[in-house]
């Protein structure tokens, strides 16, 4: 640790007595926490680079924390890329350069601020991390339209640092930056991205639509019928089974309920009265929708935020081909299983259907084309499961064996292959994920981290 600590400045050292140590190293999902001995901050590139150098020159354990939703932690060095968070607007050419060690909440604001009129493909939440969320792949509410954050017409380069300590555009290395394009973060340090800028309506309607479970049975049929038939790619939808009260964080037991996250970027009118106007009236609705600005759509989940480190979330999302009325059935049999099997797990057990266009996938060409192979599929099944920290291993166990069958209990037909290069939970297996652009990527791996030292949350 000594030749680590010379060569950074003593304000990027993070030692475990600091109050900044827990925001540097706080991860999403507690029990992924490994309390690391040391926290780097470092503030330049060229401090970067230096870090870099000297610990691909040891054994010590390290991993690279961009601060968002995942939960990279380390025994060793964790490094966090909070200090890398420049800005800049070129709108003859329309990019932004966003530092990668920003969340996705600032990155919106400074679009909204000093590119008025346009918005980026990034995430639609906003304590998402830019750089984990972009170099695995990166949904949007623009993505029915304009495909994924890591689409070469959306990520156009990125500055690397990798772990001989050089620097680079991965534009000056073709197949880096291919294996960068969702492919995951283990090849390099990115420190900032090349993102098209698009000019993209400022008024949207958004907002949730909730329902108690007894209008399952009317949701099961129409949530389908509006995934079949809408064609427009500025309307998109969410189904969401959900613990109405939180109930895990106020000490009350569960109401299951249903949810509709609706998105209208044609803005509030058309909305109310065309897109969503049969959602309005099914009975028994809430309504919390509204018009927002693009920014504020993805502040709309800001409160989930609050879970950060409290419970032993896990995930997994799957690409799907089509929304049927026995799918969103069994979306809310297994979610109402679970928590029937297990109270404790309303923490963080949940079920999120992402109703979109086939554009949001197949806008690269084919399968090898970016580093991650898209699959064929166009909405996405998103599973969660979990339960306050400090629970027992029994419960755990549960979350994992109960998140681990969801998918194959759901879905018509099930592979791993499926899905999102994202969620890596024991029972992920990257290789089936990768699919035939595995060899590639362990080429280029070996390449430019030849003592593979950058292992990240996966091996090929």
């Amino acid at each position: 640790m000594d030749s680590i600590r010379a060569v950074l400045s003593p304000d990027e050292i993070i030692e475990p007595s600091s109050p900044d140590y827990a925001k540097e190293s706080q991860v999403w999902s507690a029990h992924k926490d490994l309390h690391p001995q040391l926290v780097a901050r470092p503030q330049t590139v060229e401090s970067l680079s230096k870090l870099l150098k000297t610990l691909n020159d040891t054994e010590i354990d390290f991993n690279i924390r961009c601060g968002g939703c995942g939960s990279a932690s380390s025994r060793g060095v964790l490094i966090s890329m909070s200090a890398f968070d420049g800005f800049e607007f070129n709108k003859e050419e329309e990019y932004v350069v966003v530092g990668a060690g920003q969340l996705w909440r600032h990155v919106d604001a400074k679009v909204e601020e000093f590119a008025p009129g346009y918005s980026v493909v990034g995430a639609r939440c906003t304590y998402v991390g830019v750089g984990g969320g972009t170099l695995q792949g990166g949904v949007s509410w623009m993505s029915s339209e304009l495909g994924l954050s890591s689409d070469p017409q959306n990520m156009l380069d990125a500055q690397v640092v990798l772990m001989d300590g050089s620097v680079l555009w991965a534009s000056s290395d073709s197949e880096l930056l291919w294996a960068l394009r969702g492919g995951g973060g283990r090849f390099g340090v990115v420190t900032a991205f090349k993102l098209r800028a698009h000019k993209y309506p400022q008024k949207v309607y958004s907002g949730m639509i909730l329902y108690p479970r007894e209008a399952l049975d009317e949701l099961a049929k129409k949530v389908p019928k509006f995934a079949a038939e809408n064609t427009d790619p500025k309307v998109a939808m969410h189904f969401y089974c959900l613990d109405m009260t939180n109930g895990a964080f106020v000490g009350k037991p569960s109401v299951p309920g249903l949810g509709l996250l609706v998105y209208d970027a044609h803005g509030e009118e058309h909305g109310r009265n065309e897109a969503f106007k049969w959602a309005l009236e099914i009975p028994g609705a809430t309504d919390t929708t509204a018009g927002m600005s693009y920014r504020q759509v993805n502040q709309l989940n800001d409160m989930l935020e609050a879970v950060r480190g409290q419970t032993n979330q896990m995930m997994t999302a799957v690409v799907i081909p089509t929304v049927t009325e026995d799918l969103i059935r069994r979306t809310w049999k297994w979610f109402d299983e679970t928590l029937l099997l297990e109270p404790k797990l309303n923490a963080g057990t949940f079920v999120l259907i992402e109703i979109m266009q086939k554009e949001a996938f197949q806008t690269v060409g084919s399968r090898t084309a970016t580093g991650w192979p898209r699959p064929k599929g166009r909405h996405i099944l998103q599973l969660g499961t979990g339960a306050l920290n400090g629970c027992t291993p029994e419960v755990h166990s549960l979350a994992v064996e109960r998140l681990a069958a969801g998918a194959h209990e759901i879905c018509d037909k099930y592979s791993g292959g499926d899905c999102l290069p994202r969620d890596f939970e024991e029972f992920h297996d990257p290789v089936e994920m990768f699919g035939e652009n595995v060899e590639k990527l362990r080429e280029v791996k070996k390449r430019v981290d030849p003592k593979n030292r950058l292992r990240g949350a996966y091996e090929l």
